[in-house]
C-alpha cells in the first residue's frame, strides 16, 4: 500500500512539475518573447510588462525595450537597458539572463547616440524664469535634456514683468538642438530702471578731462601773437609766385615732343602694305591661310535600335503588410528583348517582351485583422511573360551625346503561363502536440504546415474545416483568380494582370556609335524596378 502511494505521488510530481516550479510570470514572459520575436510589438509589450510585474528577469526586459524602440519609446527603452546592463549574474539566472545582460550594454549604447537632446537658452537674463516642457518645470533649461524623437513638444517659458510664450518642435533622432529664448516684456515694464543707469556713469568720466581745458585758458592768450605771424609770410609768397610761371610753360612745349611718339604705330602698315605690293597675285589668298575652326559635328543619329539584358523586381515586404501581415522580401529575377524606334531628336518609343520569375519560398501570411489561427503557409513557383511600350525622354549630357539622361514611362500586360500558388494552414512549431494549452500565437515565421484536421492532435484550433481555408492542407493548389470554385470565394492565383512602370529613371552610355549601354530603374505594379541592357543600331 504504501509503495502504490509512493509510486501515485512521484508521477503526480513528474505531470504537474513545470507548473509547480515554474516562476511567477513565466507564462507571460515566454508568450511576450514569442511575440517580439515575430515583431508583433503590441501584443508582446504588455505580456512582457506583466512579466517584469511580477518578477524581473533580464531575459524578458531586454525583449521589453526592443519593442518600445520600434514603437518610438527611446527613454523607457534607454532606462531598461541601462538597468539590466548594471546587473551581475544571480543565482537562479538562465543562460538567456546571462546573454540579455551582455547585449544590453551594447544595446544602451547604440541607444544613446540616437536619443535628441534640447537646450533653451534665455537670450538674456530674466528674473525669475520658468520653463516647461509638457507640463514639467526643466529646472536647467540651458543644459541638454533628453526627449524621445518624433514626439510634439510644447515648450512654455514665462519671467517676472514679461508676457508668457509657448511654441510646439518635434526632434529627429540624433538632433542635437538649441532654442535661443527671448521673452517680450509686459505693456507696463517696458523701461527697466537699470539701463539708463548703466548709460549714465560712462558720460561722467568723460566730463572731468573737459573740465581740466581752464587751465588751458592762459594759453588762449597767445592768438594775437599769431596774426603778427602770418602777415609777413602772406605778403612773402606772393613774390614767389612770378618764379613759379616760367617752370609752367615748360611742360606744354615737352607735350609736341609726345605726338610723334604716337604716330609710329601707324608705321607698321606701311610696312605690310610693301609685303603685299610685293606680290600682287597674292592679295587674295589671305582670306584662304586662315580660316575659322568649324566645331565637331554631332554623332549621326541612329532610328532603330535592338536590345536585351536583365530586367528583375524587387518586390518589398511592406507591399505584403499592406493587405495583411507577415510576407518577405522577394526578388523576381528576369530579362528582356526590346526593339526602340526613334521619333524626333530626343524620344524613342520601346516595345519589348520580357520573362520574370516570381518564385517565393514558404512564407507565413494572413489577411489584416484576421486571428493568429487563420496563418497560412504561402509559396509559389509562378512564371510570367510581360509585353509592354514604353515612352523615353532622352536628354544628352555633353555635347557628343556620350551620356544621356532617360525619362520615361511604360504601359502593358502579363501572363503566368507556368506555375501555381500554393496555399497551407499553419500552426505554431513550438507547440506540443496532445496540449491544446501549448498552441498559443507566437512567431509566425517559426510556423509549420498542418498535416489535415486537427493533426497535429490538439491543433484544431489552427488546423480546422470551418471556414473558407477548411481545404487548405499540403497538395492544395490556389485557383485563378478568372474561376470560383463553388462553394468558395473567388480565386487568387493572377493569370493575366496589367502592367504599369512610371516613372522610369535611366542612365545611357554610348562608347561608340553603334552600341549603347543602359541602367534603368523604376516603380512598377510588380515592385521596384531594375534593369541593365544593351542596345545596336540597325
Amino acid at each position: 500500500m504504501r509503495l502504490s502511494i509512493a509510486c501515485l505521488v512521484g508521477l503526480l510530481a513528474v505531470l504537474f512539475a513545470h507548473p509547480v516550479f515554474a516562476g511567477p510570470g513565466d507564462k507571460e514572459a515566454n508568450q511576450g518573447i514569442n511575440a517580439a520575436r515575430g515583431g508583433f510589438c503590441k501584443r508582446a509589450i504588455p505580456l512582457l510588462e506583466a512579466a517584469e510585474g511580477q518578477r524581473h528577469r533580464p531575459s524578458s526586459a531586454v525583449p521589453l525595450a526592443d519593442c518600445y524602440v520600434k514603437q518610438g519609446e527611446l527613454l523607457k527603452a534607454s532606462e531598461i537597458y541601462h538597468k539590466v546592463a548594471s546587473e551581475k549574474k544571480e543565482r537562479g539566472y538562465s543562460a538567456r539572463d546571462v546573454a540579455a545582460i551582455t547585449s544590453a550594454k551594447k544595446k544602451a549604447a547604440q541607444l544613446d547616440a540616437r536619443i535628441p537632446t534640447l537646450v533653451v537658452t534665455p537670450a538674456e537674463p530674466y528674473e525669475g524664469l520658468v520653463v516647461e516642457i509638457d507640463g514639467e518645470v526643466i529646472s536647467e533649461p540651458s543644459a541638454p535634456h533628453p526627449f524621445d524623437p518624433g514626439k510634439v513638444l510644447v515648450i512654455v517659458a514665462r519671467a517676472e514683468g514679461f508676457q508668457e510664450t509657448s511654441q510646439k518642435i518635434t526632434l529627429k533622432e540624433k538632433q542635437q538642438r538649441e532654442i535661443k529664448l527671448r521673452l517680450k516684456p509686459k505693456p507696463g515694464a517696458k523701461k527697466p530702471p537699470e539701463k539708463p543707469v548703466a548709460k549714465k556713469p560712462p558720460e561722467k568720466p568723460a566730463e572731468k578731462p573737459v573740465a581740466t581745458t581752464p587751465s588751458e585758458k592762459p594759453v588762449a592768450k597767445k592768438p594775437p601773437e599769431k596774426p603778427v605771424a602770418k602777415k609777413p609770410v602772406a605778403k612773402k609768397p606772393p613774390e614767389k609766385k612770378p618764379a613759379e610761371k616760367p617752370v609752367a610753360k615748360k611742360p606744354p612745349e615737352k607735350k609736341p615732343a609726345e605726338k610723334p611718339v604716337v604716330k609710329k604705330p601707324p608705321e607698321k602698315p606701311v610696312e605690310e602694305e610693301a609685303r603685299v605690293a610685293t606680290r600682287p597675285d597674292d592679295k587674295a589668298k589671305p582670306a584662304v591661310e586662315m580660316p575659322e575652326p568649324t566645331p565637331p559635328s554631332p554623332r549621326r543619329q541612329r532610328d532603330v535600335w535592338l536590345g536585351a539584358g536583365f530586367q528583375g523586381f524587387f518586390i518589398p515586404q511592406l507591399l505584403f503588410e499592406l493587405l495583411g501581415e507577415g510576407g518577405r522580401d522577394v526578388l523576381v529575377p528576369g530579362g528582356d528583348i526590346s526593339l526602340s524606334t526613334r521619333i524626333g531628336r530626343r524620344f524613342d518609343l520601346v516595345f519589348s517582351v520580357a520573362y520574370a520569375n516570381f518564385r517565393m519560398h514558404e512564407t507565413p501570411f494572413k489577411p489584416k485583422g484576421h486571428p493568429d489561427t487563420d496563418y497560412e503557409i504561402v509559396e509559389s513557383d509562378l512564371q510570367a511573360l510581360q509585353a509592354s511600350v514604353r515612352f523615353v525622354w532622352n536628354i544628352p549630357l555633353d555635347r557628343d551625346e556620350l551620356f544621356a539622361f532617360r525619362l520615361g514611362a511604360g504601359l502593358g500586360a502579363g501572363w503566368t503561363f507556368m506555375g501555381d500558388l500554393y496555399r497551407t494552414q499553419a500552426y505554431p512549431a513550438d507547440a506540443v502536440p496532445g496540449d491544446p494549452g501549448s498552441f498559443v500565437p507566437g512567431d509566425p515565421y517559426r510556423y509549420v504546415k498542418c498535416r489535415g484536421p486537427n493533426n497535429p492532435l490538439g491543433s484544431f484550433r489552427y488546423c480546422n474545416q470551418l471556414d473558407y481555408d477548411a481545404d487548405h492542407y499540403p497538395g492544395y493548389v490556389e485557383p485563378s483568380w478568372f474561376t470560383r470554385p463553388k462553394g468558395r470565394p473567388q480565386g487568387l492565383r493572377p493569370l493575366v494582370y496589367p502592367w504599369l512602370v512610371l516613372p522610369e529613371i535611366g542612365l545611357a552610355l554610348r562608347p561608340w556609335d553603334r552600341v549603347a549601354f543602359d541602367l534603368r530603374v523604376g516603380a512598377s505594379v510588380t515592385g521596384l524596378l531594375g534593369g541593365l541592357g544593351i542596345r545596336f543600331a540597325l
